[in-house]
Formats: C-alpha cells, structure tokens, sequence
C-alpha cells in the first residue's frame, strides 16, 4: 500500500459537519486538534477548549478545528498537508491541577510518556507515525493543562473552568505567532 492510500485508508470525522474539504481545496495554514474524553471530567479539556474557539473565535486565515476525541492514529489522514499544528489536552505533569504547559516539536512526545489516558499513546504513535511517513507538519505545539479530577463526569473541575479563558488565550496566542488572528465571532 503506498503513503498515499495509507493516509486515506482512515478518515475520522471532523469537527462539525463530516470530512472537511474536499481534497483539491487548498488545506487551512493551520490545524488545531482538540483531544480528551468528554466523560472523564478534566481529561475532556481539549475538546471544551475546541468547542469555545469554535462558538467564539473567527480566525483569519482560517484555521481547521477538528475534535480529536479520544482518535489517535486516526487521525494521521488529517495531518496531510498540514504546515502547523496545535493540540489542546490533558497533560500529566508533576505541577498544581490547571498549570498550563506549552510544548513544541520534539519536546511533545517525550512529555506524552507519562499517560493521563490512553489516547496518550494513540497521540504519541500518531506523532511518530507522521515522521516517519513524511507528512509531519514542520510545526507542531501541544498545549496541555493537568487536570484536577479524571473520573466519570461530564464537566470540567471548578480549577479548570476557571483556567479556560487562559488556555484560550494561549491557543489565540500561538495562532497569533502563526500569523493568524483571532477575533470575537459576530452575535
């Protein structure tokens, strides 16, 4: 099977309304991944942050949100193309619940060794996979936020609700860095 149909082979679904672009529209100059499960409380952080950039934010050039869920390597068709990348998760780390890390390239798969979830492992193979296959994007950071509370539970922790806004604005700002602006969406 070659690259090519390798990547194609396994196509999630994408944020909102199916498979994205078809596959001669020029790519977004960026991708932003939101990942964690919804049921475990703090773990879901990735998606909530997807979802408020979403109802909130226009960029401009736009940039493709995608919810990643718990996805791992299916999410490698997705990377085709892409120039940047910038995930939102759960993080572990030795620091204080809501402690937000920014981590970029080469650094990320080494902080993905300790597993908050098992989709950790998906993300960490998903990233050596893309190297491997040539289709890694040149830039990628990882924003991660340790969570508070990993249990069955819908919502975010008190602790996380609060530092929402924060990981927000971080995303904005490495979009901003990227050349790309974020305003308030219209009502």
């Amino acid at each position: 099977m070659k690259d090519a149909e390798l990547l194609s082979a396994a196509a999630p679904e994408r944020a909102r309304y199916g498979m994205g672009p078809a596959p001669d529209v020029e790519p977004a100059p960026a991708m932003l991944i939101g990942l964690g499960n919804l049921i475990l409380g703090d773990e879901g952080v990735g998606v909530h942050a997807m979802r408020r950039l979403e109802a909130e934010y226009a960029f401009a050039p736009a940039v493709e949100l995608v919810d990643g869920g718990t996805s791992g390597l299916d999410l490698l068709p997705l990377l085709k193309d892409q120039q940047r990348l910038l995930l939102i998760d759960a993080l572990a780390a030795d620091a204080p619940p809501g402690t937000i890390r920014v981590i970029r390239n080469q650094e990320i798969r080494s902080a993905l060794t300790e597993k908050v979830s098992l989709h950790h492992l998906g993300i960490a193979d998903l990233l050596a996979l893309a190297e491997l296959l040539d289709c890694a994007p040149p830039e990628i950071v990882l924003i991660g936020v340790v969570p508070e509370r990993m249990e069955m539970a819908l919502g975010l922790s008190e602790r996380l609700r609060e530092r929402l806004p924060e990981v927000i604005d971080t995303a904005r700002a490495v979009l901003r860095a990227w050349g790309i602006d974020s305003r308030p969406a219209p009502a």
